[in-house]
């Protein structure tokens, strides 16, 4: 049996008796970082051999003879394997060797920031970490602008202050939420709107989860108003010198249209 185990995002004290229970009775442990996990492990008096996962090909003989004589556990740092964090790879070599596989809930970093929001959460979108690659910056940049959801980003403690820098400058108002060392001693919840960024000093250390407020604006794509938004898009992305044939597909899918009528949207314009 192969055991995905949520570990607590900060409390030690947030494991589940059940998860508990399964540790001490696997024979051993996939783990993100082995000092994280005995640091776990020590609290709760328990002993296993553990073994670094990551989701590397190279390994798949390694990890599938492992399951086939073992049971064993899949613990990341903080919070569920698999949002952010490695593991799927070993899900599917485990199911292609008919081994079972089951999932033992308990700490979501996510989970816990979506019920401190305060903000009704029928429907949100969350994206990972925010990325380090420009490109992929300003397409999630144009897709804020526009989306009428709520979105959450996981974000460094070394890189806090220039994102939420980055998306004062491309949102201008929004409001956000900033949720730092969930459950821990110096947990701290701060709403603002990104025009007041500037009064707030965030630390580097622990870690950072980001809810942007979706915007009140909406557009139809029969709408005057929707092209004009369109145009304003191309010229956003062209203007941050990515190529008008990328431009205008990114904007294709950001919408769901046609990158043809996109073109023709552009060639309106001019």
């Amino acid at each position: 049996m192969l055991y995905i185990i949520a570990s607590p995002i900060g409390n030690l004290e947030d494991l589940t008796l059940r998860s508990i229970r399964i540790l001490k009775e696997i024979d051993l442990i996939f783990c993100e970082d082995t000092r994280v996990t005995k640091k776990l492990l020590r609290h709760y008096k328990i002993t296993k051999p553990l073994f670094r996962y990551i989701d590397d090909d190279s390994k798949i003989n390694f990890y599938r003879d492992k399951l086939k004589s073992n049971d064993i556990a899949l613990i990341t740092d903080a919070g569920t394997p698999l949002l952010s964090d490695p593991g799927y790879k070993l899900i599917n070599i485990a199911r292609q060797n008919n081994i079972d596989v089951t999932s033992i809930p308990g700490s979501s970093a996510l989970m816990t920031a979506v019920s401190l929001s305060g903000r009704k959460m029928n429907n949100f979108i969350f994206e990972g970490f925010f990325s380090k690659k420009s490109n992929d910056q300003l397409i999630l940049s144009s897709r804020l602008r526009y989306r009428t959801k709520d979105t959450f980003l996981f974000e460094s403690p070394k890189r806090i202050k220039s994102t939420l820098n980055f998306l004062k400058n491309k949102l201008l108002e929004r409001d956000v939420i900033v949720f730092h060392e969930l459950t821990k001693l110096n947990e701290k919840v701060i709403e603002f709107n990104l025009v007041d960024l500037p009064l707030y000093d965030f630390k580097p250390l622990g870690e950072y989860i980001i809810l942007i407020s979706g915007t009140t604006v909406k557009y139809s794509k029969i709408d005057k108003d929707f092209s004009t938004y369109i145009k304003q898009e191309i010229e956003y992305l062209v203007a941050n010198r990515l190529p008008l044939k990328n431009a205008a597909k990114i904007i294709a899918d950001i919408f769901d249209f046609p990158r043809k009528d996109i073109y023709n949207i552009w060639i309106d314009k001019k």
